[in-house]
């Protein structure tokens, strides 16, 4: 009866706005045989291929309202995206994951008890992930400056009970806290919004975005210690690296994955030889493996990097324990 009523709740308010009401019997494939969901153990017992495929196979999908639908991701968690993203959206409604990598990082080296900030969370497919690795004594931090997408992350964190641990600040990354920043994005590809400064100027492809956002320094963030940092800012790297130093200082056993893209940045060179200051440059590759980079190879790749700053020495990759 209460699933009924919700349904009935959802055709009425879809009937209100003029949109065509989904059949979920149209939406929703079915299950596994036995109807489990992954546990964070065979996440982290499954090789890749199968974890991928149990996440595909456990997929579901269904609208929720105009702009909403909600689905499983990662064979465990339930999962709102906006139906108007056409990059990330459609890989978590019909494959269950994304940047499975990342993913296997995540799983092999976040503990209970952790602290950790997730910026640039988006839809917040890892700060779920690192809020169930987390656990109830551990605590996460999504930054988000996006409204839809920070709203979406506070639902989905809300969704699989990790209102109590978990927060969201709809705020940009800086080099100086306060600062008046503008927050560009395409609601048809919203992982890819970027900041830049009050007046700057980024090309327009006519269905873009601007809003006003503040913004602040990860030392301000947080008093510390935190354990991992993830930064995904999309050129806006050397701008939260500027905002990252009392933090690392009081951080004795961080770990820092951080997107890294010399093409979108000023000073990529003295950016890179900032972060050798503190961290040995290893990368996180596609295969799961950690290894050393030099700048020059940084420098070198068209594409982004996925940096991993550690003082401590690179345990053994997912890869390398699955065979």
């Amino acid at each position: 009866m209460a699933l009924a009523a919700w349904w009935n709740g959802i055709v009425a308010r879809l009937s209100d706005s003029g949109a065509a009401a989904p059949d979920p019997r149209a939406t929703i494939p079915p299950p596994p045989a036995n109807g489990s969901l992954l546990s964070l153990a065979e996440m982290r017992q499954l090789t890749r291929t199968d974890l991928e495929n149990a996440a595909r196979i456990r997929c579901q999908a269904v609208q929720v309202d105009p702009w909403t639908v909600l689905c499983r991701v990662l064979g465990r968690f339930k999962f709102l995206v906006d139906g108007r993203d056409i990059a990330l959206a459609p890989h978590l409604m019909l494959d269950g994951y994304w940047e499975m990598w990342c993913t296997e990082y995540m799983l092999a080296h976040i503990r209970p008890g952790m602290v950790v900030i997730d910026v640039g969370a988006n839809l917040g497919y890892f700060s779920v992930l690192l809020a169930d690795l987390v656990g109830p004594d551990g605590r996460v931090v999504a930054v988000e400056p996006n409204p839809r997408m920070a709203q979406l992350t506070e639902r989905n964190l809300a969704l699989n009970g990790f209102w109590h641990t978990a927060r969201v600040e709809r705020i940009a990354v800086g080099a100086t806290s306060g600062e008046a920043l503008a927050f560009r994005f395409v609601a048809s590809d919203p992982k890819n919004g970027r900041v830049v400064k009050a007046g700057g100027v980024l090309p327009d492809d006519g269905d873009t975005a601007e809003i006003a956002v503040t913004g602040m320094r990860l030392d301000d963030l947080v008093a510390g210690p935190v354990d991992f940092i993830k930064i995904d800012v999309e050129g806006a790297e050397e701008q939260a690296w500027g905002g990252l130093t009392r933090l690392l200082d009081a951080s004795p056993d961080i770990t820092v994955l951080m997107e890294f893209n010399a093409l979108r940045c000023r000073t990529p060179e003295a950016t890179l030889a900032d972060i050798a200051t503190r961290f040995p440059l290893r990368e996180l590759r596609l295969g799961g493996d950690v290894q050393l980079v030099t700048p020059a190879e940084i420098m070198e790749q068209r594409e982004d990097t996925l940096l991993i700053l550690s003082r401590q020495a690179p345990t053994p990759t997912p890869a390398q324990n699955k065979g």
